[in-house]
């Protein structure tokens, strides 16, 4: 894989019902792939407004005073808050806020024709909502794997614990050919 700036990351969906664990997961995945050097962008979707900054503050009162876009800074963070129109597709948000990435998570976006892997929780739901129609390469669950399989209408969907976020991690870097770029490898070795 080229370096990130030159080539598109590649976007992954952790999708599933409300309270099934996505975002544990997520946490999850981003901790094991970070650890390992990689640059993980993530992109968070919700169904429900709310707002993106605390009223009062002076990116919320730039924002609010008609800024298009206003960035906060402080050591080691960023925020930016931005005018969207409609809702942008998880590849347009990307393409414009995450193009250095080396792989783009998003949590959500159950009905966009990315490719995803669903959260299943027994308390929650007894097999997927997605098929790979929609995209589903693979499904983490506390479920056995055969309930599962035989849940899943088409070929080649894993099946993984949901608490075995390693191979999970595996999984992901695999299918997506992630390593860490050579420059990046040096620099943080301190050799350039």
């Amino acid at each position: 894989m080229g370096s990130a700036s030159s080539m598109k990351a590649p976007l992954l969906s952790i999708v599933g019902l409300s309270g099934s664990g996505k975002t544990t997961l997520l946490e999850k995945l981003i901790a094991v792939m970070a650890a390992k050097g990689l640059k993980v962008g993530t992109i968070k979707h919700s169904r429900h407004p709310h707002p993106m900054d605390s009223p009062g503050k002076d990116s919320w009162r730039h924002k609010n005073a008609g800024a298009a876009r206003s960035i906060f800074i402080g050591p080691k963070l960023l925020q930016l808050v931005s005018d969207v129109e409609g809702e942008p597709s998880p590849g347009e948000l990307a393409g414009q806020y995450l193009v250095d990435m080396d792989i783009v998570l998003v949590e959500g976006f159950l009905n966009s024709k990315a490719e995803k892997i669903e959260v299943v929780r027994r308390e929650r739901s007894d097999g997927p909502v997605s098929t790979p129609a929609d995209g589903l390469i693979a499904v983490a669950t506390d479920l056995p794997a055969n309930a599962i399989a035989a849940r899943i209408k088409g070929p080649g969907v894993e099946c993984f614990d949901i608490n075995d976020a390693a191979s999970i991690a595996g999984f992901i870097e695999k299918r997506y050919s992630l390593k860490v770029p050579a420059q990046r490898r040096l620099r943080d070795a301190g050799g350039g």
